[in-house]
């Protein structure tokens, strides 16, 4: 009976933690395209809508590192509720203002709310899942994003074409709100065992912890999931200025195919890597994406467009959450969180560098060789995987 307990996955607060993250999803993800709408609206250019973008993930950034170092000492309920509510009183403000530099300003500061969130709810979910089922439980939590990812932008769109942009903001915020909520009265604070005594010097006290923000088993990994990052800006920023140059007719089912993809694989995926190891799903996600950056180079129907974004959601599905549970497999249970600190940092630095890397290749040489390029990023990904990255424990 206890052994059937411990593998259980959809304790009471996991389930929280799934729901609280996923209602937090949906009102970030209603703001993705309302936000830039909102910002020419006031008066900003294309140029401005992307500092301003790249600015949110900065403070994000940073936010996620320093708390890595301050978690132990302050406790990760209390920061994740903080979290909350800096998003949600940045909701309600854009809804009362009228400033482009006021807007930017509101953007930096969600930034840093939406950094402690999502790492520390990330974390909070890892440490209420059995070791022998993680991958399958994080699997499920991802799950909630890919959902919200779908039906957040239908419903921010909706809400403004009826009734404006102050709706949308704070309809957004009643999402966060009701996540802050339940973070409050239904989780109670995970408690983790230590397992590495504290370095000589450390203090019982200390407020401010440096060896908490980053631990060296993850730079290899790190690495691997911003070159992972490189590749999936692909898609999130030009797949539908690329589809508009070929005159594809089907972008809306490319996402569709994708998010649906992406959402079934994900429900099998992670129990099969608990039981035979990550290195059975790592390597074929890689395999995946280097598939659809190929099959992309060569995409000038829908046919194969659609093609490419099965290929897409397969190597999307796969690989995001199992980077995720393979760096935090790789350090001991109280590091969890500058784990997951590490990921989401490397997987926003590989977006940025992404974003200007493949924005260069597409505008001075063309959509083709920005996909072969992305493709000989997705190569060294899966390559560099293979010969510095293979899970140890992995049964291959």
């Amino acid at each position: 009976m206890k052994d059937s307990k411990e593998e259980k996955v959809w304790s009471k607060g996991f389930t929280t933690i799934v729901a609280a993250h996923s209602m937090n999803a949906v009102g970030n993800y209603m703001l993705m395209p309302i936000i830039p709408l909102f910002l020419v609206s006031l008066g900003a250019v294309e140029s401005q809508v992307g500092i301003i973008s790249t600015s949110v993930s900065i403070s994000a950034i940073l936010t996620r590192f320093l708390i890595s170092a301050v978690v132990e000492k302050l406790g990760k309920k209390r920061i994740i509720i903080v979290g909350l509510l800096i998003s949600t009183t940045m909701m309600v403000l854009y809804s009362l203002v009228e400033s482009l530099g006021v807007v930017t300003l509101l953007r930096v500061i969600q930034g840093m709310g939406g950094g402690m969130v999502s790492t520390i709810a990330a974390t909070m979910a890892a440490d209420m899942l059995p070791d022998s089922r993680r991958g399958q439980g994080v699997g499920y939590f991802s799950m909630g994003v890919v959902a919200a990812m779908t039906i957040a932008p239908a419903i921010a769109l909706f809400v403004r074409e009826r009734s404006g942009f102050p709706q949308v903001f704070l309809v957004a915020a009643c999402f966060n709100l009701t996540s802050a909520l339940l973070v409050f009265f239904l989780i109670e604070e995970p408690r983790i065992p230590k397992t590495q005594p504290r370095e000589h010097g450390g203090e019982k006290g200390k407020s401010f912890e440096w060896r908490n923000m980053f631990d060296r088993k993850l730079v290899v990994s790190s690495v691997i999931v911003m070159l992972f990052g490189i590749c999936r800006c692909v898609d999130l920023n030009y797949i539908a200025i690329f589809a508009e140059e070929r005159k594809m007719k089907y972008l809306s089912f490319y996402f569709m195919i994708q998010t649906v993809t992406m959402f079934c694989i994900r429900l099998v995926v992670g129990r099969f890597a608990d039981k035979k190891g990550r290195n059975w799903v790592l390597i074929p996600g890689g395999i995946a994406t280097l598939a659809y950056l190929f099959t992309m180079i060569f995409a000038y129907s829908d046919a194969i467009m659609l093609f490419g974004s099965f290929l897409s959601g397969l190597g999307i599905g796969v690989l995001a959450p199992n980077l995720q549970v393979w760096m935090l497999n790789t350090v001991a249970p109280e590091k969890r969180n500058a784990a997951n600190s590490s990921f989401y940092g490397s997987m926003d630095i590989g977006n940025a560098v992404g974003a200007s890397l493949m924005g260069f290749m597409a505008q001075h040489f063309g959509f083709t060789i920005m996909f072969v390029v992305g493709a000989g990023v997705a190569l060294l990904h899966t390559v560099g995987y293979i010969a510095f990255g293979r899970e140890e424990k992995a049964r291959i």
